[in-house]
Parts: C-alpha cells; sequence; structure tokens
C-alpha cells in the first residue's frame, strides 16, 4: 500500500493558521492598546477643561462678592479672586496664563476690564475671549464676567503629541468664561 500524500502536508497547514492567528491577534491588540490610550487621554482632557470652567465659575463668584472693584480700564484683578482661581487650578497642577475680569460695578453701569497675567510661566500667550460683552446680560443689571486663560498645553494630555510635537501652536490658549450678577449693593 501506498501512503497517502494528504497527511505530510496536513501539519504544514496548522503551522501557517498558527502563525496568521498570532500576527492577526498582534494587530488586533496594537489597535486596540492605541484606541484605549486615545480615551483615556481624552478623558484627562475633559476632566481639565472642566477643572479650567470651575476655576471660573469661583473666581466669578468670588468677584461677585468682591466689594471696591477699580473702575479703572487695564488695572490689576484683585487679589482675592487671583487666589481663587489659583486655588482651584492648583488641586490640578494646571498653571494659569491669564486672567480677565469685566463688569459694570459703576454709577454710569459702564463695562471695565481688569488684567492680570501669571508672571511665572512664560509669556507669550494669546487670551482672546471669544464675546465682547459691552453691554450687561440684561438691562440695568450689574454683572462680573471672568474668563481664565490657560496654556493649552496644560490641558490637552502630552501622551497625544506625535513623536514629542504638540498638535497645536505653543502660544494657543484654553479659555472659559463664567458670568455671574454681583451680589453687593450699588457702587
Amino acid at each position: 500500500m501506498l501512503a497517502s500524500p494528504a497527511r505530510p502536508s496536513q501539519p504544514k497547514r496548522r503551522r501557517s493558521r498558527r502563525g496568521s492567528l498570532t500576527v492577526e491577534m498582534v494587530m488586533v491588540v496594537v489597535v486596540l492598546a492605541i484606541v484605549t490610550v486615545a480615551v483615556v487621554q481624552f478623558g484627562v482632557f475633559f476632566a481639565n477643561a472642566q477643572e479650567v470652567a470651575l476655576a471660573a465659575r469661583v473666581g466669578a463668584l468670588e468677584a461677585s462678592q468682591t466689594a471696591g472693584l477699580s473702575t479703572t480700564n487695564g488695572d490689576p484683578v484683585p487679589f482675592n479672586v487671583i487666589s481663587a482661581i489659583h486655588h482651584q487650578l492648583d488641586s490640578s497642577c494646571i498653571a494659569w496664563a491669564e486672567i480677565r475680569l469685566e463688569h459694570n460695578v459703576t454709577a454710569m453701569l459702564t463695562p471695565v476690564a481688569l488684567n492680570s497675567v501669571n508672571p511665572d510661566p512664560p509669556s507669550g500667550f494669546i487670551c482672546d475671549p471669544k464675546t465682547n460683552l459691552l453691554a450687561p446680560p440684561s438691562p440695568n443689571t450689574r454683572y462680573v464676567r471672568v474668563t481664565v486663560c490657560v496654556p493649552l498645553n496644560e490641558v490637552f494630555p502630552k501622551a497625544l503629541s506625535f513623536f514629542g510635537e504638540q498638535l497645536f501652536p505653543a502660544t494657543r490658549t484654553y479659555e472659559h468664561t463664567a458670568i455671574f450678577r454681583y451680589e453687593l449693593g450699588t457702587p
């Protein structure tokens, strides 16, 4: 009797199939690892963005309860407002670049803009609030509006950069604005 030629080729098929399964598994694991890291990093971005939003709300709340806000454009933001914002951001190790406080707590309800730039991080960040409130949100209402500008590299996760290069210019900022009604009486 002659031996069947199909038997010796069967182990070769199993070996080649095992090799292709290994290659497929490696490809799937790599893709799943990349997707998992991306989901985690975007979660970090959204958590940091929420922290900046909370800092803006805390600063606006503090400003709405601050007596004697400066009525001269360009004056610095009061220390207690900066301290409240800095304390909130410090809990997440986020450094702010600029704080802008706009209010109309004047006798004629004219808007005033106060600015403070953080001396610690490198300068050159461009803080440009998306809207300009020349009029109060509702007529005859005293308000404070706080915009917190944070360098984008403080908010955006470092792991999402490719080959050590960030995906955005170094001077870009992430900004959040909060508006509160001024809580104290008329000036």
